[in-house]
């Protein structure tokens, strides 16, 4: 008899199992993108055409930082467009915060406009060409954390520097679609400074 109740219980337990797996499996936790606050949608829901073009424009960058990534794994903001490379987990849920930044590289990001004019001359001069960045219109306030509603819907997205080594990592939108992809740029130029 207790051997009967040992099996019962255990079949209980594993089909209980499987319903928790199931739901979660189902109703998987979506989370809010960072710029806007509303649901991010899953980037496999994009298009053919469309997914062809965001991993055309990562395969002509030719960078190691910049590779083509998978979009089954990655999430999108419908508002902005800006695609969150590797968000979507084994339990098929989305998972960004402001984390994504320190994923895509290491740094102390600020924006790009809480730079003063010298600062932003010297970046100039260690990369050469900034083309397809935001640099017109960038948030004052240092924190990416922090934007700006009217900066965070900016198109494309912001910019932001670390200013210890240089890099920028900022939005680039991918020509003939809605979309933008998060480019790291390392300095090409490294200028010396003379200290007397």
């Amino acid at each position: 008899m207790t051997l009967f109740w040992f099996v019962f219980l255990g079949v209980l337990g594993v089909l209980a199992w499987f319903s928790w797996f199931n739901w979660k499996m189902t109703w998987g936790k979506i989370d809010n993108s960072p710029y806007t606050g509303l649901p991010l949608r899953y980037a496999r829901d994009i298009g053919y055409y469309q997914s062809e073009k965001v991993l055309a424009f990562l395969f002509h960058m030719k960078q190691y930082d910049n590779r083509m990534f998978d979009l089954r794994k990655a999430s999108f903001c419908r508002e902005t467009g800006r695609i969150f490379e590797n968000s979507v987990t084994f339990l098929d849920n989305i998972r960004v915060d402001w984390n994504f930044l320190q994923k895509k590289a290491k740094g102390h990001y600020v924006s790009w406009g809480s730079l003063t004019e010298p600062q932003q001359q010297a970046i100039r001069k260690q990369h050469g060409s900034l083309k397809g960045f935001q640099t017109e219109f960038s948030s004052p306030t240092p924190s990416p954390r922090q934007v700006e509603p009217e900066f965070a819907y900016s198109q494309p997205g912001p910019l932001y520097v670390d200013v210890a080594s240089g890099n920028l990592l900022g939005w680039k939108e991918v020509p003939g679609t809605p979309f933008e992809v998060l480019t790291l740029q390392r300095p090409t130029k490294v200028i010396y400074q003379h200290t007397e």
